[in-house]
């Protein structure tokens, strides 16, 4: 009896916890909170030591969390490698670019089409490129289909 209901609230308070594990944070943006932290291109255990450092506000993008060394990708740079995850934190939402006046919708207004698409009578007028005649350098075998 007393064995049945340490079992049970061992699967009732185990179901409470939070949900972790590979891949749980997939995908969502971190920024190194440390003034510096090492990076490591094959794990934390590499021969080499670490790859680079890097440092305070850079944004890497989560592969997956873990305890002691979570696996990420370099936003900057794409590189995908280990870093202690002691010195990360979640990243604010990037900031929306906001419509300037060079945009593109401003620039196709003053080019007179009102930042429509060209329909396809407008690009059958536009002319083919014209590519200069060349000969084969001498002693080139003739070609052959």
């Amino acid at each position: 009896m007393r064995y049945s209901l340490v079992l049970c609230a061992t699967i009732l308070l185990g179901g409470c916890s939070a949900p972790a594990g590979p891949g749980f944070h997939a995908g969502e943006a971190y920024l190194v909170n440390s003034q510096r932290t090492q990076f490591y291109s094959i794990g934390p255990a590499q021969v080499s030591g670490p790859d680079f450092a890097l440092y305070h506000g850079q944004r890497l993008t989560m592969i997956d969390y873990a305890y002691g060394y979570s696996h990420v990708s370099v936003e900057a740079t794409g590189q995908i490698g280990y870093v202690p995850t002691e010195d990360l934190a979640p990243a604010p939402p990037a900031p929306h670019p906001s419509p300037s006046p060079s945009s593109g919708a401003t620039a196709h207004r003053r080019n007179g089409n009102d930042g429509r698409a060209p329909t396809a009578a407008e690009q059958s007028k536009i002319p083919l490129p014209e590519f200069p005649e060349s000969e084969p350098p001498p002693g080139s075998p003739p070609f052959r289909y």
